[in-house]
């Protein structure tokens, strides 16, 4: 089992650090190529430019004026003083909007980015059942294609406007509560900076994969019985996101992950998770881990705020996911199905 796991976390890790994946998409598509700029310009040259032009530059020289200038008229704890207050105003007024503005705007990039590299897969999916319908066409050739419409189909998990909409805000407010989680056990004595590592991994490795998963139609619910079936694997995809934050203070770790975010993106959407899954455990899944319940001690609050802004006694955007499958999220096991242990939503996943 801990063989397995370890196997699994380390395919992730090399999943992950795949990158060149992302040419094909590159090359493809012109509309991938300008969002992925776009995404760095914006992150990279102006995020991390103004974050680098204060700490290395403006930040030193106007320390040296004040020790210069300042300090010698008006002492010593005046500079200091004045230096402070320099900080924490560029902190207020220069860095923290740079920072929401191009978080914001990088929201919608990221968006671009998964749905043109969506609609490459679909095509690739698509021709290459086209040309295996072709081959066997004197004797089965339409089974070929059956798997590739399950997978390609937009609407797998799609319950309306309405309910989409009520999801989407379950999934907001679940994640805003398990981020906070992350940061409190990161206060944990000894082993905080660890349990942080991971959870930061499996959070990030979330958000690439949920754009794909979003995009195929899967229901939130079957999204998190299956991510917290294939934990380990995850674990290891989001570790190079994870470690790109936790080694950097907080406003140049941001901008780091903002200008690689798009590429684990396209790498997310090019990962077959359920092969990388066979390989160690094998088709048949007869030695299956057990699922790991990463987001249970989230959801009972998330349900509760949920009611609080719906203003209702049992929220929309759980009424319906939670009879399903709502139990399943807690065991991991919710989303299986006829089709083994990847769930009856296999081919949704790959």
């Amino acid at each position: 089992m801990l063989h397995n796991a370890l196997t699994l976390w380390w395919m992730g890790v090399r999943e992950a650090l795949a990158v060149h994946r992302c040419v094909v998409f590159l090359v493809l598509d012109e509309s991938t190529t300008k969002a992925v700029l776009h995404c760095f310009i914006l992150n990279g040259a102006i995020l991390l430019g103004s974050i680098l032009a204060w700490d290395y530059g403006l930040q030193p020289a106007v320390g040296w004026l004040l020790r210069v200038l300042v300090a010698p008229v008006l002492g010593g704890a005046v500079a200091g003083g004045g230096s402070w207050l320099l900080a924490a105003a560029v902190q207020a007024l220069w860095l923290a909007p740079v920072y929401l503005v191009t978080m914001l705007v990088s929201c919608g990039i990221y968006n671009d980015v998964a749905k043109h590299a969506y609609m490459i897969k679909t095509k690739q999916a698509g021709s290459g059942g086209a040309s295996s319908k072709a081959a066997g066409a004197g004797s089965n050739g339409s089974g070929a294609g059956s798997g590739v419409g399950s997978g390609a189909s937009g609407g797998a998990g799609g319950g309306g406007g309405l309910e989409d909409a009520a999801q989407e805000l379950y999934r907001v407010v679940l994640f805003c509560i398990f981020f906070a989680e992350v940061s409190v056990v990161g206060k944990v004595p000894y082993a905080g900076y660890f349990l942080n590592v991971l959870a930061l991994s499996w959070l990030y490795a979330y958000y690439c994969f949920d754009y794909k998963w979003g995009l195929q139609g899967v229901r939130l619910t079957e999204r998190l019985a299956y991510f917290e079936r294939r934990w380990a694997f995850f674990a290891g995809f989001g570790l190079p996101m994870a470690l790109s934050t936790v080694l950097l203070s907080f406003y140049p770790g941001a901008a780091v992950l903002a200008v690689l975010f798009p590429v684990y993106i396209l790498v997310a959407c090019d990962c077959d998770v359920n092969a990388a899954h066979d390989r160690v455990i094998g088709a048949g899944g007869a030695a299956q881990l057990r699922p790991l319940p990463i987001f249970a001690l989230a959801l009972w609050p998330t349900q509760y705020v949920v009611q609080l802004i719906t203003g209702s006694g049992r929220s929309r955007g759980a009424s319906g996911a939670e009879k399903r499958t709502g139990a399943g999220i807690r065991s991991g096991t919710g989303a299986v199905g006829p089709d083994g242990p990847h769930g009856g939503v296999a081919h949704a996943y790959r």
